[in-house]
């Protein structure tokens, strides 16, 4: 079973997420900041982070940039109420970008593309 850490710290965000990917089958982990997602990724072995960027204390992308000094492996699509280009500005290599505003469905499609899932997916609308 693949493991999605969301680290944004609107707790509603969180929760549709987090309902929504463990109904696909996913086990998720929940974060509110970038502190409480780096303790995590110390102790757990994460497939795929879902970031946000505008976050108090210490934003996405500086999260991102220690993402990727120390958990390069790991996958991240960056969520966030920004327009896509304003994210890749932000955060240029990730491995996808996701407007908030887009659409539950486009995530998910996101997601299992980003984790190699197309055949799960393309199952699913057979």
């Amino acid at each position: 079973m693949k493991k999605i850490l969301i680290v944004d710290d609107e707790k509603k965000i969180r929760k549709i997420y987090s309902g929504l990917l463990t109904g696909e089958g996913f086990e998720v982990i929940e974060r509110s900041n970038a502190m409480e997602a780096s303790e995590t990724l110390v102790r757990e072995k994460v497939d795929l982070i879902l970031l946000d960027i505008k976050m108090p204390e210490v934003n996405g992308s500086i999260l991102y940039e220690v993402l990727q000094l120390f958990h390069k492996r790991v996958k991240i699509i960056v969520t966030s109420v920004y327009p896509l280009d304003e994210q890749k500005r932000l955060i240029a290599e990730a491995a996808d970008y996701y407007d908030k505003s887009q659409g539950i469905d486009i995530l998910i499609s996101k997601i299992n593309r980003v984790l190699g899932n197309e055949q799960v997916e393309a199952k699913k609308n057979d």
